[in-house]
């Protein structure tokens, strides 16, 4: 099964973003205009200029990937994207019958952060946007003073 565009990129709705706003918002710079969502839950976004960054969700870190939004879109059609959406990781998934519903992405069962999260199939489970983008963000805020090998328990309730 290979992987579109449409599987690897997704709109988040109204009420995603809101939950993306709310939950990173001691991250984000303001303002905040978002381009593109990938179906792994990260996010391409411009800010005050015309540069195009991406929001890691999985490790919590920005990147400028483009000086301008036309760049990024010419970009696309690099190995750059590869990097940026892993086609091979999503056609794994769909492939397992981890397939999104409109308005879904992929989470993790651990973050990439943690030693132990992995890009792979058993680390990767479709969620609604909005659920990623909040968990996401609340772990993420939570340990963003730790150091590097610090232990991390995370109680779910």
């Amino acid at each position: 099964m290979r992987a579109t565009w449409k599987d690897l990129t997704f709109l988040p709705s109204d009420e995603a973003l809101s939950s993306l706003y709310d939950a990173w918002s001691w991250f984000l710079p303001k303002p905040f205009r978002p381009v593109m969502a990938s179906a792994l839950g990260d996010v391409f976004f411009q800010g005050d200029g015309d540069s195009v960054y991406w929001l890691n969700t999985g490790t919590a870190e920005i990147t400028q990937v483009a000086a301008s939004r036309a760049e990024f879109l010419e970009l696309l059609n690099t190995d750059l994207a590869n990097e940026w959406f892993m086609p091979g990781l999503i056609e794994q998934l769909m492939s397992a019958g981890k397939t999104l519903k409109p308005d879904y992405c992929y989470t993790f069962v651990t973050l990439p952060v943690f030693k132990e999260g992995k890009y792979e199939l058993a680390n990767l489970n479709p969620v609604p946007a909005k659920e990623h983008f909040g968990v996401t963000g609340l772990i993420h805020r939570e340990i963003k003073d730790l150091k590097l090998g610090d232990k991390v328990q995370i109680k779910v309730v």
